[in-house]
């Protein structure tokens, strides 16, 4: 009887592990660069679409300013802004972060991920706010430093994880 139950233990043990209540396999250290790289050219992508899209908002904003941009205009470029600014939030929410890499690197990737969009999420309630009669044309520029702020912070998550990878040297040759 007691061989059994050590019998039925030792299966459901067995079991258990293979269905995947264990820790995922770690990557080597060339995976681990790739992935990190994979992530950050990702982030990068998604950095530079912002920028064009901040650059389109702006220069409308001052078309409209000096009298060559019609409201709907205006309105149109409003919404395009506003709708690239949520669908790059939900892209940085959705980047995957590969299982498998030391602690330390994913906790830095997530770090990111986390200020990327949330400063997409910023740039898209400033959007929202540039049509408001209560929001000054400083407050609209705050909200947008705010966001680039949070950014760079994301930007300096990526690159300490691009670091602690060996991606990135950080000490100069002398």
């Amino acid at each position: 009887m007691r061989t059994a139950l050590l019998a039925v233990a030792a299966i459901l043990l067995a079991l258990l592990s293979a269905c995947g209540g264990g820790t995922p396999a770690a990557l080597s250290h060339e995976d681990v660069q790739k992935s990190v790289q994979q992530f950050y050219d990702e982030m990068s992508t998604l950095d530079q679409s912002a920028k064009s899209s901040l650059d389109d908002f702006n220069e409308a904003l001052a078309s409209y300013s000096g009298g060559t941009l019609t409201a709907d205009e205006l309105e149109k470029a409003i919404k395009k802004f506003q709708d690239t600014a949520s669908d790059l939030s939900d892209q940085a929410n959705d980047a995957e972060i590969p299982s498998g890499l030391p602690d330390n690197v994913e906790k830095l990737l997530a770090e990111a991920k986390d200020s990327f969009q949330k400063a997409y999420e910023i740039k898209k309630e400033a959007s929202e706010s540039a049509v408001s009669p209560d929001v000054t044309a400083e407050q609209f520029d705050q909200m947008n430093k705010n966001a680039d702020i949070v950014m760079l912070y994301g930007i300096s998550k990526l690159n300490q994880a691009r670091e602690a990878t060996g991606l990135m040297d950080t000490k100069k040759s002398e």
